[in-house]
């Protein structure tokens, strides 16, 4: 989910859905990459949470997600799920496997961290907070991430954020459309 998550992807502001992307940044700190997502739903907190963690479904959020699972149930609020996804950006794709503790937190908000040693990340962490406004849910979304593969000096970095910025947004207008679909 973080570089699916992590794939994320994004620059500016687009409508998602009935919903909106509110800002969306990808910033780079040496080695690591920092995605931060804000968006309104017209979803409850319930159904946004619901969606993303249904660990067996996660491709519904987003189509380069083409294999996740639960490997193990540490509680009904903490699992480790594996997921693999296929991220392309111009002619180049990598296939990416992440496995992550994930955690729902006494607030409803969510939590997970990479297992450095069964991933394609030396480090990740990602964190999904939620709270009502008016009208609408409010998600904010953070991860930070470093890839454990080589990334090509130049051009490698340009890459990685634009293809973070693109699945970012899919994933948030895939979100809201599942929200919609079923919310009730």
């Amino acid at each position: 989910m973080i570089a699916r998550l992590a794939l994320l992807w994004l620059l500016g502001v687009a409508q998602a859905g009935a919903g909106e992307v509110v800002s969306v940044t990808v910033e780079r700190f040496d080695q690591r990459y920092v995605v931060e997502i804000d968006a309104r739903f017209n979803a409850t907190t319930e159904r946004l949470r619901e969606l993303l963690t249904d660990f067996p479904h996660l491709s519904r959020i987003n189509d380069s997600i083409q294999r996740s699972e639960i490997l193990e149930i540490n509680s009904p609020q903490h699992h480790c799920v594996r997921t693999e996804a296929k991220v392309c950006v111009a002619m180049l794709c990598k296939t990416i496997v992440q496995v992550q503790d994930v955690s729902v937190l006494p607030d409803g908000n969510l939590l997970a961290t990479i297992r450095a040693t069964r991933s394609d990340f030396s480090y990740g962490v990602a964190r999904w907070d939620f709270w009502k406004e008016v009208s609408t849910t409010r998600m904010r979304f953070r991860s930070e991430i470093e890839p454990a593969f080589w990334v090509p000096p130049l051009i490698g970095p340009w890459l990685i954020r634009r293809a973070l910025h693109d699945e970012a947004l899919k994933s948030v207008a895939n979100l809201e459309r599942l929200a919609e679909v079923v919310s009730p």
